[in-house]
């Protein structure tokens, strides 16, 4: 699972810890703020639809993103904390470390 809370980068990461460090990057980059590539990062935008079907466009954007910009990965499953009253939504992706060939 990957953690959303804030931690230095670490420069010399390798190996596993490189691989959570990208994704926890690219989960928390909002697409189209990064220049010369808009497509990485997690479409915002989703998270103005209602509830169910932002979670599953959330499912489908972290799967298609792990798989395009950190291949090492594949998403497992995503799991969702969610407050109604507020239209909080706490995504959880759960992820498994892809064996080298």
């Amino acid at each position: 699972m990957i953690d959303y809370s804030l931690v230095n980068i670490d420069f010399g990461a390798e190996g596993s810890s490189e691989i959570y460090q990208n994704l926890k990057t690219l989960y928390t980059t909002p697409a189209g703020t990064v220049p010369f590539d808009r497509d990485f990062g997690i479409n915002i935008e989703l998270l103005d639809a209602p509830i169910p079907l932002a979670q599953g466009r959330l499912i489908v954007e972290y799967t298609e993103k792990t798989e395009k910009y950190e291949p090492r990965a594949s998403v497992k499953e995503v799991n969702f904390e969610v407050n109604p009253k507020s239209g909080k939504l706490i995504p959880k992706v759960v992820i498994e470390i892809v064996p080298e060939s």
